[in-house]
């Protein structure tokens, strides 16, 4: 087993003996000595004897990632066969043993990539094992710290927080996600609330373990943790969101008796009142004793071997190989270059004194570009933004091989999410084709999206970014399961990125000056996050210089730079992503066009690729140069 903070206690889990896990370790043991003695008894190396034994450990690597994590097949809409079985009666095993586990079958997993001849596979199948290779020895790495929480491409340095955790996040899972709309569904949700508490107790006392060896967040943290516990507690138990929202939708379900409606309205309200509140108190007072240690600064490198941590945490979300010093360098610069881009758009916009940063302030104040805080105000912003998104799906055949892009939802973020989650936010919808993409506004107050932000904004999150990128993801035929639960925030969050810069190249501000201050408003923040991310995780800057240097260099307020911070502090490395992969595709893209010259095929280009689907920035590279020898190697190009 790995060393770390888990193996610090020998409490036993409340679901450390789950039925399905002595299945696994026979079954996945047997398959792995079945492949070494394969491997072994190949005299006659070829392509067709190497890819089936690959695509064989894809299968059981997505089954053994799959099993513990029926919310995410509920999220993507895995069918029941893809599952192994029933799952719309389960939740997510949090249990201390299951992620020991995990922890040591991703690192049997990774033995058992090595013992594939990487030579004797077939170019997709060389793309599939150098970016699931990648990513696991990735997550490994991040792993072996012991503390907080790591999945496949993304960690979080802590348990929970005011954005992870059971009792947060089920709240969401069950209200926002969870169907109820016949009764079989509902006894499923019942189901699902009766385990509630339980997946709460597991993950506080994985917390537990974490602060008792120094994992412990940082104050500001901590505080919006404890608010957040304390606006979801219970008080009385008719009156919750959970038990409000079962009640809601029961009445919409044809055919149920009124007897049994009442029936299991009042066991919803029992075990929320009940097992659920003493959960929530347990939690409440946890944090409130861990307040008055945590410390003040936000930075993981106060943390055991934490200047470690972050690297490694950099590198699993941006798969780059710079340092933090570097890629500190690279946010300072970016913000130099884009200042002196904004300062003559200012200037003619009427604010040609002070710093870039007070002044894109100022312009988000004036009167002629809010909304009123009002219903109609936010309609209002709503339909702003569906024009845009209109506009957005008249050019998407100019970036992509695409008819026309499946239709996209924009709706307000649900109230519930909107204290803690970012500025706009991307769902995809479901495998099964059950609902639409939607793109959600955080829509805390309408002077928070002054009308000339919205439309890189929407090219970021709708099209051609992320709604499009999914899309496109998602006509990929026979994707094993695994590929659905790994996470390349560089990739993703890059591509959405240069998205922006696409719709500046299509016309989107060409009579527009002042949106385009709107798109290098986005474009500063992104490389104001790779500055401060690496700032106070390795340059070791305080909250206050962190908020501070927000403030001042995009303009934002300070309530918003504050929940930057503390979404930085929480998740290092990930604000990292959005620019470092912005850049190594404008990097690839320039390489393409200084090579192929006047045979560059922008379309072309970004089907290289988008084709593939999401994976690591050096797979992208490797996929890119291939493009580029084949490009010159038609007669077209000779």
């Amino acid at each position: 087993m790995l060393g770390g903070a888990y193996r610090k206690t020998s409490r036993a889990s409340t679901k450390a003996n789950h039925m399905f896990f002595p299945g696994w370790r026979l079954r996945f043991g047997a398959a792995a000595a079945a492949l070494a003695a394969a491997l072994a008894a190949s005299c006659t190396p070829t392509v067709e004897r190497a890819d089936p034994l690959l695509a064989e450990l894809v299968q059981r690597f997505g089954a053994s990632e799959i099993q513990r994590l029926p919310e995410e097949a509920d999220m993507i809409g895995l069918p029941d066969a893809a599952f192994g079985r029933s799952y719309a009666a389960l939740l997510n095993d949090r249990s201390m043993a299951v992620e020991e586990r995990t922890r040591t079958r991703r690192l049997e997993f990774l033995a058992d990539f090595e013992r594939i001849d990487r030579a004797r596979l077939s170019p997709a199948a060389i793309r599939t094992y150098d970016s699931l290779r990648w990513t696991i020895e990735a997550t490994v790495a991040v792993d072996r710290h012991g503390h907080g929480v790591t999945s496949l491409g993304r960690s979080s340095a802590y348990v929970i927080t005011f954005a992870d955790g059971a009792f947060t996040d089920l709240v969401k899972f069950l209200t926002l996600h969870v169907a109820v709309s016949t009764p079989t569904q509902a006894d499923a949700w019942l189901n699902r609330l009766e385990q509630m508490d339980e997946a709460m107790r597991d993950e506080r006392r994985r917390f537990e373990v974490d602060i008792a060896a120094g994992a412990i967040p940082p104050r500001s943290v901590v505080q919006r943790t404890l608010d957040k516990a304390r606006q979801l507690r219970p008080g009385i138990a008719r009156d919750h969101v959970l038990v409000q929202h079962f009640t809601e939708s029961l009445a919409q379900v044809a055919d149920i008796p009124e007897a049994d409606i009442a029936r299991l309205t009042g066991r919803a309200a029992e075990i929320v009142g009940g097992d659920i509140r003493e959960e929530y108190d347990a939690l409440i007072a946890l944090l409130e004793a861990t307040l008055t240690k945590a410390p003040a600064e936000p930075g993981v490198w106060r943390l055991k071997d934490g200047e470690a941590y972050y690297a490694d945490a950099l590198k699993l979300h941006t798969t780059s190989s710079l340092t933090p010093a570097q890629m500190n360098e690279l946010g300072l610069k970016l913000v130099e270059q884009i200042n002196k881009e904004l300062d003559p758009l200012l200037a003619a916009a009427g604010l040609a004194e002070g710093n870039v940063g007070a002044r894109l302030r100022s312009l988000a104040q004036r009167p002629e570009f809010l909304f009123p805080e009002t219903p109609e105000g936010r309609l209002a912003l709503l339909e702003a933004i569906n024009q845009k998104v209109t506009w957005a799906t008249g050019i998407a055949a100019r970036v992509a091989v695409i008819d026309k892009p499946a239709p996209l939802v924009v709706r307000e973020a649900p109230r519930i999410v909107q204290d803690t989650a970012s500025r706009a936010y991307y769902r995809p919808g479901p495998l099964n084709g059950s609902q639409p993409g939607v793109y959600n506004i955080t829509l805390r107050a309408t002077a928070d999206f002054p009308s000339w932000t919205l439309p890189t904004l929407t090219f970021h999150e709708g099209i051609p970014g992320h709604h499009l990128q999914v899309e496109l993801e998602r006509d990929l035929p026979n994707q094993p399961v695994i590929e659905h639960l790994v996470a390349y925030p560089a990739f993703d969050e890059g591509w959405a990125t240069y998205a922006e810069d696409l719709a500046l190249e299509l016309g989107a501000y060409q009579s527009d000056p002042i949106g385009r201050i709107g798109y290098l408003q986005s474009q500063l923040l992104r490389a104001a996050r790779l500055a401060t991310d690496t700032g106070i995780h390795a340059q070791r800057w305080t909250r206050e210089e962190a908020i501070s240097y927000l403030e001042k260099t995009v303009g934002v307020s300070r309530s918003t730079a504050e929940l930057e911070i503390d979404r930085y502090a929480i998740r290092p490395g990930v604000a990292a992503a959005y620019m470092t992969g912005r850049e190594t595709i404008l990097r690839l893209r320039g390489q393409a066009q200084r090579e192929l010259k006047t045979t560059f095929d922008l379309k072309a280009f970004h089907a290289a690729l988008l084709g593939p689907g999401p994976r690591p920035m050096p797979v992208v590279e490797t996929d890119i140069a291939a493009f580029i020898a084949a490009q010159q190697n038609t007669p077209a190009a000779q």
